[in-house]
């Protein structure tokens, strides 16, 4: 768990100083800190890990790559290219990790109130780490990052053909699209997510089953979890979405942009309670969660500004702590953290 715990003091450090010292947010620097955090590490780091590196360790020849219909063009893009470069998986991570950093950053940086709380965020909440498991999905999300101000904005062809191209990574991006639709509804957020939530209840179940039929790999998410669907991480994000709302309320926030993306990560948390309810496998469905909850890293510098009590800043900054301990400790495989025994000194 040190590594971890290291890497964010040090990305968070470095921020402040760049910003103390040059008056500027720091980007590179933590880019690739972050991206080669990401790269360095063995692949039984994470659950699913071993699975996207089987070709590397197999040393496949990619005169035999064989392109599957199951798995997204995109994703088997970046693999058979770099299959006919090396066969070492240092180089799968370090492209995708890369991608998904750059990505977040980006929009880190020209949107966010407090880039530096946002770069916490993303990591303390765990969209950082989350593509140490759910690899082409994480590449999804992280393209989908790029849909949010268009989502603000009202432009939808440019959301959608976001969503098109992040689908070449991940089929669950498309179904980001109608969200885009339900959050510039013109209507009240009470009715968005009453609707939002008895549409959920009708169509969970088939959007589990088509979810399934897509691949045989996904077959699993149709079943009874043990874990009654991850309950407990969906309760926390409730949580927090009450808590802002209240807030946003007391505190007479009339911002567009701060309350659109609230509309937006508000609609996806309820529309994931009747999937929860199903007690479906969270590793399948339950994935939709993070195409919402990345946003956080958003919303919540915004409201600290609004509030400006160091107290909450204070109390939330050791909150998230916390969860991040508790979180990369107990799942996913993320702890230890090991590295690429090609890396290894010792």
């Amino acid at each position: 768990m040190l590594p971890y715990i290291l890497i964010i003091f040090f990305v968070m450090f470095w921020i402040w100083l760049e910003k103390e010292s040059l008056n500027r947010k720091a980007f590179w620097l933590p880019l690739f800190t972050l991206v080669l955090f990401a790269s360095f590490r063995n692949y039984r780091v994470g659950t699913d890990t071993g699975t996207y590196i089987k070709n590397f360790v197999n040393q496949l020849d990619y005169h035999y790559f064989n392109f599957r219909d199951g798995v997204e063009l995109g994703y088997q893009l970046i693999e058979y290219f770099l299959l006919r470069i090396t066969y070492n998986y240092f180089w799968l991570f370090f492209v995708t990790s890369f991608i998904v950093v750059f990505c977040y950053l980006y929009i880190f940086r020209k949107y966010s109130k407090d880039y530096a709380a946002s770069v916490f965020i993303f990591i303390t909440l765990g969209t950082y780490t989350f593509f140490f498991n759910g690899l082409r999905q994480g590449l999804a999300m992280a393209i989908f990052a790029f849909a949010i101000p268009y989502l603000i904005t009202r432009n939808f062809y440019k959301y959608f053909l976001i969503c098109i191209f992040a689908s070449f990574f991940h089929t669950t991006a498309l179904l980001m699209v109608p969200f885009y639709l339900l959050v510039n509804l013109n209507v009240k957020l009470l009715y968005k997510l009453l609707a939002t939530f008895f549409g959920s209840l009708i169509l969970s179940k088939y959007l589990i089953a088509y979810i399934a039929s897509t691949n045989e790999r996904y077959e699993s998410y149709t079943q009874t979890s043990e874990n009654s669907g991850g309950l407990i991480t969906l309760a926390f994000y409730v949580v927090v979405f009450i808590i802002m709302y209240i807030s946003s309320y007391l505190y007479k926030i009339k911002d567009r942009e701060f309350l659109q993306i609230l509309t937006f990560y508000s609609v996806g948390v309820v529309f994931m309670i009747p999937v929860a309810l199903l007690e479906s496998n969270p590793s399948g469905p339950q994935r939709l969660l993070p195409y919402f909850t990345w946003v956080l890293a958003l919303i919540l510098p915004y409201l600290y500004k609004k509030i400006n009590n160091k107290y909450i800043y204070i109390i939330s900054f050791f909150f998230a702590l916390i969860y991040f301990y508790l979180t990369t400790s107990r799942f996913s495989n993320l702890t230890p953290y090991t590295i690429n025994p090609i890396f290894e000194i010792f």
